[in-house]
């Protein structure tokens, strides 16, 4: 069944929020919107963002959709001495670094956005600016 809930309308909103962010910030990024499987819904490269980052920021939101949890929270695990520590170097397609967020509705994990090109504060930044969107247009 597919997901009603990452219209094509709502990713261009969420887009346009992580472009002005980035903007106002001076910094080029790339967003990337998948849904709750990790697949890819919308993907925007704003500026001069660095060409790494079309491939991380997909990895991210990836990462935090898949995973219902944000790519910082999940690096924690994921560090020396930690539980999971090597995870993830058994999938390459997960990050360990912030920038990405699960897109939660009702409480269920419908899709997650990756932003990528700045610093890890600067991807986040931005990156709060477009949760704040979805929380908006959705009503919640």
């Amino acid at each position: 069944m597919f997901n009603t809930a990452l219209t094509e309308e709502i990713c261009e909103k969420l887009a346009l929020a992580a472009k002005q962010e980035s903007r106002r910030l001076g910094v080029g990024v790339t967003l990337s919107i998948t849904d709750e499987n990790g697949n890819l819904r919308l993907l925007q490269r704003f500026g001069n963002a660095i060409l790494p980052s079309i491939e991380i920021s997909g990895k991210k939101a990836y990462t935090a959709a898949v995973l219902r949890q944000p790519t910082s929270e999940f690096g924690k695990i994921a560090q020396p001495g930690s539980s999971a520590f090597g995870i993830n170097i058994t999938n390459d397609k997960l990050v360990i670094f912030g920038g990405g967020f699960p897109l939660v509705l009702d409480g269920e994990t419908v899709g997650g956005i990756g932003v990528s090109g700045g610093s890890v504060e600067e991807d986040e930044l931005i990156a709060d600016k477009v949760l704040k969107e979805f929380k908006n247009v959705t009503n919640i």
